[in-house]
Order: C-alpha cells, then sequence, then structure tokens
C-alpha cells in the first residue's frame, strides 16, 4: 500500500465528498465578524486556499481575492472552478510565504483581511512553525489590517480524532479515517484510506495527515509576539468566548499599526 502526501489525490474527491461545506460555513461566519467588528475589505487572501470555495464566495460578496495553497492538486481544481473570475492563485507553502507587489518589486502585496479556515494551521509541526505563520501573514496585511482563522484545539484532536476510526459512503465515493491520538506531542495522525468510483470501476488511494494542537494561550502569545492584537477569540461559528474545553476556536486578530 502506497500512502501519498496529504491533498494530491484527495483533491479529486475533496468537493465530492462535501469536505467544502466548511468553507461555506466560515465564510457566512466571517461576514458576521466583519459586520460586527466593522472591518472595512476591500482586498483579502485565503490561505490554504484548497479548492477554490470561499475564494469563490468571497467573491461573490465583492471582495478581490487571492487565494494560496501548497498543493497543486488543490490549485488546479480551484482554477477551473474559479474561472472567468480575476482571482489570482499561489502555489506556496506554510509556514513563511513572501508574495511580491510586482515582478520587479521586492515589497510584499499586502491585504485588508487575511484568512485560513479548516485546520490548516494544525499542520504547523511545531510553535515555532505557527509563530513563522504568522509572521508571514503579518507581513502581508496593511497596518490595522485584520487576520482570521479557525483551528482544531488540542481537546478535539484527543476526543473527536483520538484513536477513533470513521467510515462513509457515497454513491462515487467512500472513505475510511483511522485517527491516532499522542499525548506526547499533542498530535493526531490520520490514515485516511478512499475509495473513487469513475464509471463502473473503483480505485483506491491513501494518504496520511498530521494535526498538531495548541493552547489558546499559545496562540494568543505568538499572534502578539507577530505584530497582531487579539480581537475575539470564540467557539467556532459563535461570539462565546473560547475555554479549554472548546473543540474548535476562531481567531479575530488585528495588525498593530
Amino acid at each position: 500500500m502506497k500512502v501519498k502526501n496529504a491533498y494530491s489525490d484527495f483533491a479529486t474527491v475533496y468537493d465530492l465528498m462535501g469536505a467544502d461545506r466548511h468553507s461555506v460555513q466560515m465564510v457566512a461566519y466571517t461576514m458576521d465578524i466583519i459586520r460586527r467588528f466593522r472591518i472595512h475589505v476591500t482586498s483579502a487572501l485565503d490561505l490554504c486556499c484548497g479548492t477554490g470555495t470561499a475564494l469563490e464566495l468571497f467573491f461573490n460578496h465583492g471582495l478581490q481575492m487571492s487565494g494560496l495553497d501548497g498543493s497543486a492538486a488543490m490549485l488546479a481544481i480551484a482554477a477551473r472552478k474559479l474561472r472567468g473570475k480575476k482571482i489570482t492563485l499561489y502555489h506556496k507553502q506554510l509556514p513563511k510565504f513572501k508574495l511580491l507587489l510586482t515582478g520587479n518589486s521586492r515589497k510584499s502585496r499586502q491585504f485588508d483581511l487575511i484568512t485560513c479556515f479548516y485546520d490548516s494551521l494544525n499542520y504547523m509541526k511545531s510553535p515555532r512553525e505557527l509563530g513563522t505563520a504568522f509572521q508571514s501573514v503579518q507581513q502581508h496585511l496593511h497596518p490595522g489590517g485584520w487576520f482570521i482563522f479557525d483551528m482544531n484545539t488540542p481537546t478535539a484532536l484527543k476526543t473527536i480524532w483520538g484513536n477513533q476510526v470513521y467510515a462513509e459512503a457515497h454513491e462515487n465515493v467512500a472513505w475510511i479515517w483511522k485517527n491516532k491520538y499522542s499525548n506526547k506531542n499533542k498530535s493526531a495522525t490520520l490514515q485516511v484510506t478512499f475509495f473513487r468510483r469513475a464509471g463502473k470501476t473503483w480505485s483506491r488511494f491513501d494518504e496520511l495527515h498530521v494535526e498538531y494542537g495548541y493552547s489558546n494561550s499559545q496562540i494568543r502569545t505568538l499572534l502578539n509576539k507577530a505584530g497582531f492584537t487579539v480581537k475575539g477569540f470564540y467557539r467556532c461559528f459563535t461570539f462565546q468566548n473560547a475555554d479549554r474545553h472548546t473543540n474548535r476556536i476562531c481567531v479575530i486578530a488585528q495588525k498593530r499599526k
């Protein structure tokens, strides 16, 4: 059995299995946040944009969008989905990235808002990597710009992922998730087996995903060190303050002027 890198063949079934529903929910929630905090947004960058669902929805709200992802396979699907829309896509990896203003410039492009959804920052393997990602985001925001992201917490990785097996089958795709939690480094390893149908033939592929959990205090400290002021730290999809029992957090941070 050959286990591939995360989000290679997964890209071909991502929307089919409904994984993009989280992006739909997060865009609606983010628009609520924008209204609640009276954020003025013209330009935005979606990190780890995947198949481009969030990009398309934000674009439909009138935002000037750009997207970044480390998976060429995901970006290829996003490019097809977004054909005809003026949205720039970048093939770059977190944690450290730099988007130039022009081809001959050393200045970074800057945005009013940067988003990062659905566990993407949980793939940072250490506090140092997560802090580097926050610093890269800070460098690509206008002074006073905003950063909105959600993450799995250590509680979620332990109680929802930890040593569990999940399976589901649809008409053209099926999958089995096998999870293993490590209390030592607050990480969850997910080995997923996909079955995809094309006509009368089914094919199988396997991928390995590892997510790392960070405490609320760690995230606050790293954001502060990177030049942000935390404006909201919520149970995701609500405006209730997160605590150590929260499964998924949403953080609203503003770049200090």
